[in-house]
């Protein structure tokens, strides 16, 4: 008998020939008198619903499909489960799942789908997500039939309250004394942002205590003191995480008891030992929350603010944006706060090596680029060789390739007869920071200008155009299940088991014989990962997440959606 997962609130996901105007398909379902392959046969239905006939089928005719849901708010997704259509040979065997805040910048996971059309197959997200928008993309389907599927998505509401930063402002939390002194603290908060510098929270004490949590070079770093000289030479900050300034959103808590503090980022901890005399964290006065405004001096601020969206700010069970939106004395805002998340303008996108992706744009028009073409781009990496983009020239057969050659970009023009031009620019460009390159080919030069330097230059042989497209390709999947759903066999694979986190690729021995996929640590590399930043259209999914657990504070490990299937 079928057995309903446990959880707060089950999301109902109903598909239809007239789909409701919160869902989006790659192309309307198929009716009946669509071409189909094989017996499949059986007629598209009314409802998507576990169980219920009918289900969902694209049109054969589209390359690409995909089913997209918008919740309408953000909610708390903690499982899937899917079925293939009703008394058919039509489901879908492995498939993705993309969530979204907004519709644009994406992350995913991959699950394994059905082997029939009548039985459940329900899949348990690594760690829940807070999303609005939900992609499903059929990647393998039945076949001796067609795709097809029932869905069902399990998660729970939960409360957001966000405050939008705009680099110039922040919140002043005022203590109802001159001093708070606490001898256990825990902060919790979520953030997301596309600037790699930026002070999340700030407070100091006249006996020199200091608290302080800030974005630097991408790493979230924590600076505590109890007790000491506020301008001490010891002052070291315990760093976690990587690549945080992703525009997605990274969860964090500070647990502090006497000396003893645990700080998580993303479900990866950290625990260290606080320096200092006391057991207490004495602060003055005030919490600031997305800058250090400067005493005396409204607007002004002693180093970099945050940019970017804080949402469900905790100190020790205070509500701080909430009290903010309610306008409550205790709250003083400084600039311009508001409780609403904005859209970033630019996206970026990561590609996978495993999977041979890549992005291709289409150039223009020939009659629109004879005169020369130019490119702006931004990437980060930790990769000390990487193509970054390839382009066919006319007149035929020219190229150019730019690309990461022993941590320097390097641009070659190759020409007939093994003609060849190279140029190179920067250094060290694989520090995990966000670099802008712009090349330009007009004016029978090639301008290659990387950040803030001077332009590097080659003459050209001839003036250039773009023809056909342009190629931008690549990183490492995060596991060995990830490398089974791709159809690879047993051998040995560059795993990264977090992504953008703080634990780097190893080459590992996947063995793909079992039930289970089994992976053996040969080696530690440095982590390395190569990211693109595209403008409009230009932007793609990213990887999915899945961070390692650390040693943490005895605390209660509960599920706030409950037990999922």
């Amino acid at each position: 008998p079928h057995t309903e997962p446990r959880s707060g609130l089950v999301f109902l996901l109903l598909l239809s020939d007239d789909l409701p105007s919160h869902w989006r398909s790659s192309a309307p379902p198929s009716r009946p008198s669509a071409p189909r392959p094989s017996s499949s046969v059986s007629p598209s239905s009314c409802c998507g619903r576990l169980f219920p006939s009918g289900g969902w089928s694209p049109m054969v005719t589209d390359p690409e499909p995909w089913l997209q849901v918008d919740l309408r708010d953000r909610m708390e997704v903690t499982a899937v489960a899917t079925q293939g259509r009703y008394d058919s040979s039509d489901w879908v065997s492995r498939y993705m799942l993309l969530y979204s805040d907004t519709g644009q910048a994406w992350k995913q996971f991959r699950f394994v789908g059905n082997t029939n059309s009548e039985a459940v197959v329900h899949n348990k997200l690594s760690h829940s997500v807070r999303t609005r928008f939900l992609r499903f993309i059929p990647l393998e389907w039945n076949p001796s039939g067609w795709l097809g599927v029932r869905l069902e998505v399990y998660g729970c509401s939960f409360k957001s309250d966000v405050a939008d930063f705009d680099g110039r402002s922040s919140l002043l939390y005022r203590f109802n004394q001159k001093s708070m002194s606490t001898v256990k603290d825990v902060i919790s908060l979520r953030f997301k942002s596309r600037q790699a510098e930026g002070v999340l929270l700030h407070g100091e004490g006249q006996r020199g205590d200091y608290i302080t949590l800030e974005l630097h070079r991408g790493k979230l770093a924590l600076y505590l003191n109890l007790g000491e000289l506020r301008f001490s030479s010891s002052r070291v900050a315990v760093t976690v995480g990587s690549l945080l300034d992703d525009q997605h959103w990274h969860s964090v808590v500070i647990e502090r008891f006497n000396k003893q503090v645990n700080l998580t980022v993303d479900s990866h901890t950290q625990h260290f030992q606080t320096k200092g005399e006391g057991d207490s964290l004495e602060v003055d006065y005030e919490l600031s929350f997305g800058g250090i405004p400067l005493p005396g001096k409204p607007g002004t601020f002693l180093r970099k603010n945050f940019h970017g969206c804080i949402e469900n700010l905790n100190y020790n069970g205070i509500h701080i944006i909430d009290l903010a939106k309610r306008r409550k004395p205790q709250i003083y805002s400084v600039g311009n706060v508001t409780f609403s998340c904005s859209r970033p303008q630019l996206v970026a996108c990561t590609f996978l090596s495993s999977s041979s992706s890549f992005l291709s744009l289409p150039a223009a028009a020939p009659s629109t680029i004879m005169g020369g073409f130019s490119v702006r781009l931004q990437f980060r990496t930790w990769n000390s060789e990487g193509l970054l983009l390839s382009a066919r020239l006319s007149p035929e057969p020219q190229s150019l390739d730019l690309q990461i050659s022993n941590s320097q970009l390097l641009l070659t023009l190759h020409g007939a007869a093994q003609q060849r031009s190279e140029v190179s620019a920067g250094h060290k460009v694989n520090d995990g920071l966000w670099h802008t390159v712009s090349l330009d080919t007009r004016n029978l030069q090639i301008s290659l200008t990387l950040d803030s330097e001077p332009p590097s230059t080659m003459e050209q042989w001839e003036q250039l155009g773009a023809r056909g497209s342009f190629s931008f390709g690549a990183i490492y999947e995060t596991s060995c299940e990830a490398y089974k759903l791709i159809g690879s066999s047993s051998g040995f694979y560059s795993i990264d088991p977090d992504g953008s986190g703080p634990l780097g690729p190893a080459p590992v021995y996947c063995n793909m014989t079992g039930e289970f996929t089994a992976a053996r640590r040969v080696v530690t590399f440095t982590l390395r990962r190569l990211r693109r930043d595209q403008e409009r259209e230009w932007s793609l999914s990213q990887i999915s997440r899945h961070r390692s657990a650390a040693p943490t504070l005895d605390r209660p490990q509960t599920d706030r959606c409950g037990r999922a299937p």
